[in-house]
């Protein structure tokens, strides 16, 4: 029996649906080289377990694959494809061994013990209610720092906020995990980029956080060296003479240099009459 490969499995059910990276990648917002990864199994690319299975997650669920029954296969696939070490620190695959406890249970401790239950989970959700009316949700975002400058023009965010809140980015919805981690990628325009985060509980509470980040794209400069400009002095005795005539019918023509001696014109009448 063949080896189940998680990565060309999500690979085929893309080509499948004629779907192509740059497709995928700009509606989940995730970078290009993630999704790539997780279709070659290649995670030495994420930096951890919780981002790698939250991009695997987002993908199965763009692709519409049941993540109940394949997110196990790729965690399986995950543990295998790194080295832990001994395999008793596999603490997640090793099995348990089970107790046999002899104990007996009257009708009267079964009705006590369930009555407890359901006293403490009533309390238990008051006492959450109470503290959800009074609290915002919480809001992280770990990666990057606001006032981060950055030279490509897309981020990854990664960060956490509560597991049932409603995470918004500049008012887009954004998937969150089931324990409340969530990773994007953003793009970027040349200068100050501000994003909106906004979080919201079941009961209104709002937390509302504003990333700011720099993108300064780098620049090559080419060196030019400069080059000697030879100009040529020109005498003022070689420039062109310029003919002013006061009038085409009776007054002689009076020839006047252009050169910086000659600023004043002689009246040609006063000049034949002197």
């Amino acid at each position: 029996m063949n080896k189940f490969d998680f990565g060309q499995f999500i690979k085929n059910v893309r080509e499948t649906r004629k779907l192509d990276l740059e497709f995928c990648s700009s509606n989940l917002k995730i970078h290009k080289k993630f999704l790539d990864a997780i279709e070659n199994n290649n995670y030495k690319i994420f930096d951890n377990y919780f981002q790698a299975q939250g991009f695997v997650q987002n993908y199965l669920e763009f692709l519409e694959i049941k993540v109940a029954d394949y997110i196990p296969r790729w965690r399986k696939e995950y543990y295998e494809e790194f080295d832990f070490g001994e395999e008793s620190t596999r603490v997640y695959y090793k099995p348990k061994k089970k107790r046999i406890y002899n104990f007996s249970l009257s009708l009267n401790k079964l009705v006590y013990i369930g009555l407890g239950l359901i006293v403490t989970l009533f309390l238990g959700y008051v006492f959450y209610s109470y503290q959800a009316l009074l609290n915002s949700p919480t809001l992280e975002i770990t990666n990057p720092k606001s006032n981060d400058v950055v030279e490509a023009d897309l981020v990854d965010v990664f960060g956490k906020t509560d597991q049932d809140a409603i995470l918004k980015i500049n008012n887009e919805k954004l998937t969150i995990q089931t324990d409340g981690n969530f990773a994007t990628s953003l793009k970027l325009s040349e200068g100050i980029n501000n994003f909106k985060f906004s979080s919201i509980n079941p009961f209104g509470k709002e937390t509302v956080k504003v990333l700011t980040v720099i993108y300064r794209p780098r620049r090559i400069e080419i060196y030019n060296p400069p080059v000697e400009n030879s100009s040529t002095i020109t005498s003022s005795s070689s420039r062109p003479e310029v003919k002013v005539t006061t009038s085409p019918a009776s007054a002689p023509t009076q020839k006047v240099s252009t050169s910086p001696a000659s600023k004043v014109l002689t009246n040609p009448k006063n000049s034949i009459g002197n």
